[in-house]
């Protein structure tokens, strides 16, 4: 939607009259950070979301239609405003329980900040904790640095006893990103990740135009992908418990295959709020120069255009086509990142199918399939 054409539509009344499902909503808290990594998309303006910004798409998203929700708050670094954080996750679940939802919260940290004071705050709530760490020191550091360049690695390493001391393990996980130009160390950042006493794992390649992936990586990334599904299943057979983000969503309701499928509903699991309020399907066009051309709304004024009104029908489409035309837009420029992304969801969908199979013959694969559907992190 244009700048040009916002101004002659009627805002709608987002609380009244919303009517399609929205399963997860991710939103920017702030653009502010502890941390200038070489590869976040967010640029580092200092925005913060309102409380009242906040408590609006909190309602919209805790009163639309389904019971399963997951809300997940990101920045910059969140934790750096703690009061308002607070307020959003004590908000979130007084909503939740008025309206008879099952609310996961999901908080990413870059670890840095972490204390005694917003740990216990974070436990006592139940918020699950994703924090940022790309593996060993020297893999970490490369990309993971404060804005004077120097390595975050002792930082966030300095506060792991305390996040183990605080947070049960179900309620963890580790954002893995992956670098290209060190794809072939991620089996060993893997292990040594979960050598620390992670038993949980987000691998997140990493989209970038400072980190580009080429057809080798790729190959590479391949290998590595299928030594750490082997490395879980097996140890599955072990009684040993590690566990894949992507693989659990799709233990869980199949949620990573829904991706790929052209008649889901982008307000379902691709809605993203930012800072000033404005709605968009990605989280990657927030400081993009074509950032209008996809904005779908602002929480201020309503759903915008044909997002306003529409009703969602897997049999139309316009419903079939909609996420899929709005991706073509924002990745005009496709790029081998893409096709790595898609790569692991292949493969955390053929471990979870593998793992499912086994569920009515094992008991052992039975527990691993209960433990995974608690372990939902995004």
């Amino acid at each position: 939607m244009k700048q040009k054409n916002r101004n002659s539509k009627k805002s709608c009344n987002a609380l009244d009259g919303f009517n399609k499902e929205i399963h997860t909503l991710r939103f920017s808290l702030t653009t502010k950070c502890t941390l200038d990594c070489h590869y976040c998309f967010v640029k580092k303006d200092g925005r913060v979301i309102s409380f009242d910004v906040a408590r609006k798409i909190l309602k919209i998203f805790l009163c639309s239609p389904g019971k399963d929700k997951i809300l997940i708050i990101y920045g910059g670094e969140p934790l750096l405003f703690l009061g308002l954080l607070k307020k959003i996750i004590v908000f979130s679940n007084k909503i939740a329980i008025k309206n008879n939802k099952k609310l996961i919260i999901s908080n990413g940290t870059n670890g840095t900040l972490l204390n005694q004071r917003n740990l216990l705050f974070l436990r006592d709530n139940n918020v699950k904790i994703s924090i940022s760490l790309d593996g060993k020191r020297e893999v970490h550091d490369i990309a993971r640095v404060t804005k004077n360049q120097v390595g975050s690695f002792d930082m966030v390493a300095e506060k792991l006893p305390l996040l183990f001391k605080n947070i049960k393990k179900e309620n963890l996980c580790v954002l893995f990103g992956i670098l290209p130009t060190s794809v072939e160390r991620t089996f060993e950042n893997f292990l040594y990740i979960t050598s620390l006493g992670f038993d949980s794992v987000n691998i997140e390649p990493i989209q970038s135009p400072l980190f580009k992936w080429d057809s080798r990586q790729f190959k590479r990334f391949k290998v590595e992908m299928k030594k750490v599904t082997e490395f879980v299943y097996k140890n599955i057979e072990n009684g040993n418990f590690i566990f894949l983000n992507s693989v659990n969503r799709e233990i869980k309701d199949e949620s990573i295959s829904h991706l790929y499928k052209k008649s889901l509903c982008p307000f379902y699991q691709n809605l993203e709020v930012y800072p000033d309020g404005e709605m968009a399907f990605s989280p990657f066009l927030m400081n993009s120069p074509e950032k209008d051309d996809f904005i779908i709304g602002n929480v201020n004024d309503g759903f915008w255009g044909k997002y306003e009104k529409c009703l969602y029908d897997c049999g139309s489409l316009g419903c079939q086509n909609c996420l899929n035309s709005y991706n073509k837009k924002s990745n005009s420029e496709k790029d081998v990142a893409d096709d790595v992304v898609r790569l692991r969801n292949v493969y955390s969908i053929y471990l979870a199918r593998k793992i499912l199979k086994l569920c009515d013959k094992s008991g052992i694969f039975q527990k691993y399939q209960t433990e995974a559907k608690k372990r939902i992190f995004e």
